[in-house]
């Protein structure tokens, strides 16, 4: 279990993440709000990447805050990142190795990502610098689950992927939770999150505002712009409007 106490992310005098907290245990858990709402941050602080002000991340139990990034990997945390972090002139088996050989160097078993991701085969011996963005996404998840991480973190799962493309991404992660894995996701649209999520976070200005369903958390916002005075001005789609 991913447990999160009371954590709080700052760049310099601006604070990102406010004192959050949240678990996530055997489900799809989905971080949701406007651009600069604290989701790709958080999801740094749990991957080592981003240092933190105050407040513990919890895997299974154990305070892993003071653990570097790559000891965390080796503690059962993989990460996907929004731009994927590929090695452009490596193939794709390549990319795949070097993750595979880290899990093994950390005493992890390795695991057999053809099962998860089957299309790999078919643009294996690819540079990955020559795919397109939903191949290098399937890429970029391999890497990260090829170690058998207990908990997965996914930073914008389907943001510019065809629509056939992201079904597939959503099937792989279901299947991951179905083998136990926590996956805690963050994701812009909660029409895209409404694909696979279990769960949803909302955060406005790095502080939980709500959580529910996606259909619990779509519900509120209607309701909450259905409230709004006749005329007032708001961004449409679901990143404009905050649920009550």
């Amino acid at each position: 279990m991913l447990a999160i106490d009371g954590l709080t992310v700052s760049y310099g005098t601006e604070i990102a993440v406010k004192n959050v907290s949240l678990t996530v245990s055997g489900e799809v858990v989905c971080l949701c709000g406007r651009n600069g709402a604290g989701k790709s941050t958080l999801l740094k602080a749990v991957a080592g990447i981003a240092d933190i002000d105050s407040g513990r991340i919890l895997l299974d139990g154990k305070n892993v805050v003071d653990i570097p990034l790559h000891k965390r990997l080796e503690a059962g945390i993989g990460y996907v990142p929004e731009d994927r972090k590929l090695f452009n002139e490596m193939t794709v088996r390549e990319n795949v190795e070097v993750a595979r050989i880290g899990a093994r160097a950390a005493g992890r078993k390795d695991m057999d990502v053809n099962e998860f991701l089957p299309e790999l085969a078919s643009f294996y011996d690819r540079k990955s610098k020559l795919l397109s963005g939903g191949q290098q996404k399937m890429v970029s998840i391999a890497r990260a689950i090829v170690a058998s991480p207990k908990v997965v973190l996914f930073d914008e799962l389907l943001e510019g992927l065809a629509q056939a493309m992201a079904f597939k991404i959503c099937d792989v992660v279901k299947r991951l939770k179905a083998e136990g894995k926590d996956i805690l996701c963050a994701e812009s649209s909660l029409d895209k999150a409404s694909l696979y999520a279990d769960r949803v976070i909302w955060l406005e200005q790095g502080k939980i505002v709500a959580m529910g369903t996606p259909a619990e958390i779509k519900s509120q916002m209607m309701e909450h712009i259905r409230k709004m005075p006749v005329g007032q001005d708001f961004r449409q789609g679901d990143e404009g409007c905050r649920p009550s």
